[in-house]
């Protein structure tokens, strides 16, 4: 039997029962920036190292990747945290100026150096899908775009973009960047300022099909403007700047929404796409759960997490304290001192 520190809560939460359990404290695991779970193991990056957890026990098993500029090694970084990539294959440490990639065991098979105008870079068979920040010429804007790049580090198509969340002087509070999901041999990014649209492309960027659905608009209110400004005062980068957030407010236009964009985030795991919007009930947060084909099959109300950074949502880097694997949700809950690992069945409505 599992040694886990296994309970199951089973309570009613908006007409259905939730089946939640507390795993247990992740040792060492202080602030976390990562994770993945793959079979029998969780994988948690914290700064430049990696942990691997016995997912029955939470033991340790190994850790590695270290703090740097040299060969192999990883650089930190206080504004924007690190991600975390893990498949069969191998475990990729995407940093902001290079992607280091061990094997599942924790050995350097090498590394890929990138543009710091990358804000994420995730491996898509023998290609990299990019997400990068550019300033058009022609409007003098902004843009983060999607792009595919070869083996030879030579892009190769732009698959799409959008305008930037922040511009000189000028930001948006609730910022609509784009999501992207790498899944076997398919890409999938989401297009939320059109509405709840997600474009898939094949490993090699060929347009393979597009997926739509209707959907109500939730209203921005008063306690969403709040918390947003509050994570907008407390960013690194904003704290970083002369003056921090009050002198701020003076000099930057400061743009709100009457109401949320259509898509939160994007999830692709066990065959299926977890879509999360900004629909919440109690402290829990609507995701739609549709076949690869966008066909819908069932929505659920998950836990909130604690979200990625102001400026690393604004950038989009991809970074989720959370993870899908085998209709499980995982999910790291931060304490003063430790941190803990919780996971939920998602079970039918």
């Amino acid at each position: 039997m599992k040694k886990w520190k296994y309970f199951v809560l089973l309570m009613l939460i908006t007409g259905r029962l939730v089946f939640s359990f507390n795993i247990g404290i992740l040792k060492g695991i202080l602030k976390p920036e990562s994770i993945a779970v793959l079979e029998n193991e969780v994988f948690i990056l914290e700064r430049a190292t990696v942990y691997v957890f016995s997912l029955n026990n939470l033991q340790l098993i190994r850790e590695f990747g270290r703090e740097g500029q040299g060969p192999g090694e990883i650089e930190i970084t206080p504004w924007l945290s690190n991600t975390l990539n893990v498949s069969n294959n191998s475990i990729v440490v995407d940093s902001v100026n290079k992607l280091v990639v061990f094997s599942k065991e924790g050995k350097l098979i090498g590394e890929k150096r990138r543009s710091a105008q990358f804000t994420q870079a995730v491996p898509a068979r023998e290609n990299l899908v990019v997400r990068k920040r550019v300033e058009s010429i022609k409007d003098k804007l902004q843009y983060s775009t999607i792009n595919m790049f070869n083996t030879q580090s030579q892009e190769t198509k732009e698959l799409y973009r959008q305008k930037l969340a922040g511009q000189l002087n000028e930001v948006d509070m609730i910022p609509d960047s784009i999501h992207f999901q790498v899944y076997e041999d398919k890409i999938l990014i989401e297009e939320s300022p059109k509405g709840f649209f997600i474009e898939v492309f094949n490993s090699r960027g060929k347009k393979l099909y597009k997926i739509s659905k209707n959907y109500k608009k939730i209203p921005v209110t008063r306690l969403d403007k709040k918390e947003a400004e509050e994570l907008l005062s407390q960013d690194s980068f904003i704290k970083m700047q002369p003056g921090g957030w009050e002198q701020i407010k003076k000099q930057w236009k400061i743009n709100t929404l009457d109401s949320f964009p259509a898509i939160q985030d994007i999830v692709v795991a066990d065959n299926k796409i977890y879509v999360q919007t900004f629909k919440k009930q109690l402290e829990r947060e609507e995701y739609i759960i549709m076949d690869l084909k966008g066909n819908e099959l069932k929505r659920v109300f998950l836990p909130a997490v604690r979200k990625a950074s102001f400026t690393e949502q604004m950038m989009g880097t991809g970074v989720k304290l959370f993870c899908i694997s085998q209709n499980k949700f995982y999910y790291i809950v931060e304490k003063d001192e430790w941190c803990e690992l919780h996971a939920e069945v998602i079970v039918n409505q």
